[in-house]
């Protein structure tokens, strides 16, 4: 499978299906059935496929929508708000559908602007995050970012 390429500032379904499959393709690696998920700048989903748990899409669709929203890993996210525990929690009211505040959710970016976010779930937070980022490397490599 080749890498991910970019045409102007908007991922397109193609672009968000390719990635899935490579984040998919890496859990398998590691021996995760990842449920990877894969949103627009503006966190609405382009591409979803679900793993083993009928609750996996909901998980990382949230991942992706708040990587997306703050263009910055959730991982990041987390640590930064563990002093604030209510703001993550007003956020699931704040952002429409909802948010994952866990790791595993990456924010995509080209020529420096953020155009999405992929959120993985399926294994512990810090391998979802692994997986997430691994295939945000490999989106980025390809956009030269």
């Amino acid at each position: 499978m080749g890498p991910v390429t970019m045409d102007g500032t908007a991922m397109d379904v193609e672009q968000a299906l390719e990635l899935v499959q490579q984040a998919r393709a890496i859990g398998a690696e590691r021996g995760i059935n990842a449920t990877v998920a894969v949103h627009d700048d503006a966190g609405h989903p382009l591409v979803v496929v679900r793993g083993k748990r009928w609750h996996g899409p909901y998980m990382a669709m949230g991942k992706a929508r708040l990587a997306a929203a703050f263009a910055k890993p959730t991982k990041d996210l987390v640590a930064q708000w563990a002093d604030r525990p209510l703001f993550p929690t007003s956020l699931v009211e704040i952002i429409p559908g909802g948010v994952t505040v866990n790791p595993g959710g990456v924010p995509l970016f080209s020529d420096g602007v953020c155009v999405g976010a992929i959120g993985v779930g399926g294994g512990s937070p810090q391998i979802d995050h692994e997986i997430a980022a691994a295939a945000a490397d490999q989106f980025h490599g390809s956009q030269g970012t």
